[in-house]
């Protein structure tokens, strides 16, 4: 899991979801991490439109409903990860519509570990069982559970 275990924070989970719409989740996800960490205006700004300048270069849905929007942030020090489960599928521009989100928020400095969590998120999203525990948990802590039991 290289990296992947390391960011992820109970503070930084959303479930349910409530938008509808791919930029909708895009901006709850980067909402929620900016009032965790305290983020200025500008510098949520600069997350939202990064996430979403790179969701235009190509879709980030992958299979079984997953979705891994990122982006690089100069004025980030460490890779943050936010997870988002949404009750509703969500048209993120792959051929299915997406229920997981995985919004990777990268440190410009830190470009291996930017791959190694991205491929570590695709590995374990690869596993049918895995995705339909992280569809059907209930709560932020079902979520966080399913990484740590």
């Amino acid at each position: 899991m290289n990296g992947l275990l390391e960011i992820i924070d109970k503070d930084l989970i959303i479930n349910p979801l409530t938008s509808a719409k791919r930029d909708e989740i895009i901006a709850e996800l980067v909402d929620l991490y900016a009032r965790r960490k305290g983020l200025s205006p500008a510098q949520r700004d600069e997350a939202l439109r990064a996430v979403i300048e790179r969701e235009e270069l190509a879709s980030t849905a992958m299979e079984k409903g997953i979705a891994i929007p990122h982006a690089k942030l100069s004025f980030l020090k460490d890779n943050a990860l936010v997870i988002g489960v949404s009750r509703i599928p969500v048209d993120f521009g792959g051929e299915l519509k997406s229920r997981i989100f995985f919004l990777l928020l990268a440190s410009a400095d830190k470009p291996s570990e930017h791959i190694q969590i991205l491929s570590s998120i695709a590995k374990l999203c690869s596993s049918d069982v895995f995705v339909r525990l992280l569809s059907s948990a209930k709560t932020p802590s079902d979520v966080y559970q399913l990484f740590f039991d």
